[in-house]
């Protein structure tokens, strides 16, 4: 029983695990917002960090990280495909979204739109 319980657990943790998302290329979208256009563009060393379980967001965008906890999650009712985190730090607060493949992911604030495309070798299955 005992061993039972032990692979239990080990297992939950390895599914608990955070996923590293590799972005390929990113577009930031500053207000005033014009759809379809980046302010600044790119494909520098970025990553994603996502850990559903832990409710932790970090993004690793070029030269900064920006580290935030997630308040709620949703499912987009107009298109499901796509699910929306309210996330909030010690800054403020910003919404992102990620498609069901999580290949595209966006942050958005008041003041930014961050389009991320990410890499297809690192994305979770």
């Amino acid at each position: 029983m005992k061993k039972i319980l032990f692979l239990l657990l080990l297992t939950s943790g390895a599914y608990a695990q955070q996923e590293v998302l590799n972005v390929q290329h990113y577009c930031v979208d500053v207000k005033p917002f014009k759809k379809g256009e980046c302010d600044i563009n790119g494909n520098e060393y970025s990553f994603v960090f996502l850990d559903i379980q832990k409710k932790d967001v970090t993004f690793f965008f070029t030269d900064t990280k920006l580290k935030y906890k997630i308040t709620e999650s949703h499912i987009e009712e107009a298109n499901p495909n796509f699910t929306w985190y309210n996330l909030i730090n010690e800054k403020g607060s910003m919404a992102m979204r990620i498609n069901k493949q999580k290949t595209k992911i966006e942050f958005i604030d008041a003041t930014n739109h961050i389009y991320l495309t990410v890499g297809k070798s690192t994305k979770s299955e």
